[in-house]
């Protein structure tokens, strides 16, 4: 079962400026996906590491 308060911590520290939110408004389709992966690894990285 998924720990959902992990979830809960990885919202909770994604917070955009109004001016980065612009910055990634740009972004295509593509860009934005490898964006999320890179950020899912490096979350999955740190978890393992504890």
């Amino acid at each position: 079962m998924v720990d959902l308060t992990t979830y809960e911590k990885i919202n909770e520290d994604i917070k955009f400026t109004e001016e980065e939110t612009v910055e990634l408004l740009k972004l295509s389709e593509k860009e934005i996906l490898v964006l999320i992966l890179s950020e899912l690894k490096k979350i999955t990285e740190n978890t393992d590491k504890k």
